[in-house]
């Protein structure tokens, strides 16, 4: 996400909306005394807490929900900030809510940015098993249930999960990408099954722009064009087929026949930023994947 019309300062909206009404957890703040003691080195766990996980030469910030129960096998939620957003900024200015059992992931990109990317450090071989790692790292603290990790982001972040959907569908069981800046090799050597993912865009984005571009001297692709590939890689038989939604100032496009779900959601007016109708359709995509 951003620099170049400063991609952080669209990010707060995007992510409050989103984990606010996905998932509905817990407001996620420093941790007070009382959760503290539960932090690593601690002997019990205190749920609502938010602390950092050492993970490799990088941390993670990990957030337990309130109703975290040790007992239980909690899905997984990657997150991915934009360029130049680090993962504290994401957990102090997102409000959420208590209400899911998710374990929510807050990742550091190195300098803060994503492997694809022209300005990233890393590779996607490098930040790929970052995300493995996360998972592993929470798995040996926390009961997981693998079969329900998700991953999110905006902007280059939201590129970045989109590449976990092709080089680790054995990782991810749904991705949700929000104006998702498609540099080529995001998309390339997808490898192992299709998993169900939803684009959602701005056709007025004036920084990933929808139709693609070059930026940073770099060109990216086209949204639809990516919608497009993930028809081709989901198995979908059927051309697409539109739902406007007036409602909401967006097209919903859907691939028809797919083994996995492929949607891609554009409203005309949101620009590089969650749209007001990106919580609730993002929502529903996901818990029709993993209920």
């Amino acid at each position: 996400m951003f620099p170049l019309v400063s991609q952080t300062k669209y990010l707060c909206p995007v992510l409050v909306a989103v984990f606010t009404l996905i998932f509905s957890l817990g407001m996620i703040s420093p941790a007070p005394a009382s959760a503290r003691s539960s932090l690593p080195g601690s002997s019990r766990v205190v749920p609502d807490a938010t602390y950092s996980l050492a993970v490799g030469q990088r941390d993670v910030l990990v957030s337990l929900p309130a109703d975290y129960d040790p007992a239980k096998a909690h899905p997984v939620l990657l997150t991915f900030g934009g360029w130049g957003v680090g993962p504290e900024e994401v957990a102090r200015t997102t409000g959420l809510r208590a209400g899911s059992d998710a374990i929510i992931a807050y990742a550091r990109g190195v300098d803060n940015a994503w492997a694809g990317a022209p300005y990233a450090r890393t590779g996607l071989g490098e930040d790929t098993a970052y995300a493995r790692a996360i998972v592993e790292t929470i798995a040996a603290r926390h009961p997981v249930d693998r079969a329900r990790v998700y991953a999110i982001g905006h902007s280059n972040g939201g590129a970045f999960a989109m590449a976990l959907a092709c080089r680790a569908p054995d990782l991810v069981a749904g991705v949700v990408s929000v104006s998702g800046m498609f540099y080529h090799p995001i998309d390339e050597d997808c490898s192992g099954n299709g998993v169900p993912v939803m684009l959602i865009h701005a056709g007025n984005d004036d920084v990933a722009q929808i139709r693609g571009g070059v930026r940073h001297g770099a060109p990216f692709r086209s949204t639809y064009e990516i919608f497009d590939r993930w028809g081709t890689r989901n198995g979908c038989l059927s051309a697409t087929t539109d739902r406007p939604r007036p409602a909401v100032d967006a097209t919903h496009r859907v691939w028809l026949g797919c083994h996995t779900e492929t949607e891609l959601v554009v409203s005309e007016s949101a620009g590089h930023q969650w749209p007001r109708h990106a919580p609730a359709l993002a929502r529903d995509f996901l818990s029709r994947q993993f209920g």
